[in-house]
């Protein structure tokens, strides 16, 4: 029994995860002061992609269990973490060179 829930675990979250369409209105970049920001993401659960202004991206973990969405990316460059619940939504995206640390501030909406 222990091992069907094992398995149940490392199955793709695609098989049940729905698409979010996300804006970001502010961008905090290191210790500087926070701006403003027109970056978007949009979250493919059923291709397992994260599209970003900047490229598109495979989801190495995914849980969509409303109203919690967490998903996580790795590029070749940096890693991308991306937090949703009904009141918010964080991108963080960390990039290798320096290293610096990027956040964005915003909003999720289920379009899937």
């Amino acid at each position: 029994m222990k091992w069907l829930a094992l398995a149940a675990m490392l199955v793709p979250g695609s098989a049940l995860a729905a698409d979010y369409s996300c804006n970001f209105r502010t961008e905090c970049y290191e210790s500087e002061p926070c701006g403003e920001s027109g970056f978007t993401v949009e979250l493919r659960g059923g291709e397992d992609r994260m599209v970003t202004d900047f490229g598109t991206y495979p989801i190495l973990a995914l849980r969509d269990e409303p109203p919690l969405v967490t998903a996580f990316v790795h590029a070749d460059s940096a890693v991308y973490l991306l937090t949703v619940n009904d009141a918010a939504a964080r991108f963080t995206a960390h990039l290798n060179d320096g290293p610096q640390s990027i956040t964005y501030l915003g909003r999720c909406e289920r379009v899937g």
